[in-house]
C-alpha cells in the first residue's frame, strides 16, 4: 500500500495533467467573427449606473455587409467603414472617460454544432479580430475573474465588404431616454 505522501503526489500529478489536457486545442473554436462591440458603464441623469454599447458592429455573411451603430463623439476613430480597431490613445481616453469599458466579440463556429464564443476581449485581442474574418479562439480567465477571448490564429476576410451601414447615435440621448 502506497504512503499518503506518494498517493497525494500521484493525485496532484494526475490533476495537473488533466488540467493541462483541458487547456489544449479541444477548447479552441474556429469560426467567423460576426460581431464586435464596446460596452461601457455610464451614469444616467437620475444617477444610476447604466451599461450600454458605445459601438456595436455586425458582419452579415449572407449579404457581405457591416451594419451597426456607434457614438462618433467617443469612438469615431475606431471605424473606417471596413474595420473596427481601437488605438492605444483611444483605449486610454475611453478608460479615463467611463467607469468601465469592455471589448466584446462573437465568433460563430464553423465546426459543426460547437457553441459560439461570445465573450470579453482585451484591446489587443479585439484589434486582432477582423469582422467577417476567420479566427481560432478560446477563453482564458483574467486576474479580474472575467473570461476573456484568447486569439490563437486569424485570417482576413476572403473578400472585401460590399457595403457598410454603421450609423451614428448620441450616447447621452440613448442613456437618458431609457
Amino acid at each position: 500500500m502506497p504512503s499518503r505522501r506518494k498517493f497525494l503526489a500521484g493525485v496532484s500529478t494526475a490533476s495537473a495533467v488533466g488540467v493541462i489536457g483541458c487547456l489544449g486545442t479541444s477548447d479552441t473554436t474556429t469560426g467567423l467573427v460576426l460581431r464586435k462591440s464596446i460596452d461601457v458603464e455610464v451614469t444616467s441623469a437620475d444617477g444610476n449606473p447604466v451599461r450600454t454599447d458605445l459601438l456595436n458592429v455586425i458582419f452579415e455573411q449572407d449579404e457581405n455587409i457591416l451594419h451597426g451603430s456607434y457614438d462618433p463623439e467617443y469612438i469615431a476613430s475606431a471605424i473606417d467603414e471596413r474595420f473596427v480597431t481601437v488605438s492605444d490613445d483611444l483605449h486610454e481616453a475611453l478608460r479615463n472617460q467611463f467607469q468601465d469599458v469592455r471589448y466584446l466579440a462573437n465568433v460563430e463556429s464553423t465546426e459543426g454544432d460547437k457553441t459560439p464564443v461570445n465573450t470579453a476581449a482585451t484591446q489587443t485581442a479585439f484589434n486582432e479580430l477582423t469582422l467577417g474574418g476567420v479566427a481560432s479562439v478560446s477563453t482564458t480567465w483574467g486576474d479580474d475573474g472575467f473570461g476573456y477571448l484568447r486569439v490563437h490564429n486569424t485570417e482576413p476576410r476572403n473578400q472585401a465588404v460590399s457595403d457598410s451601414n454603421i450609423t451614428p447615435f448620441d450616447l447621452d440621448a440613448r442613456v437618458n431616454s431609457e
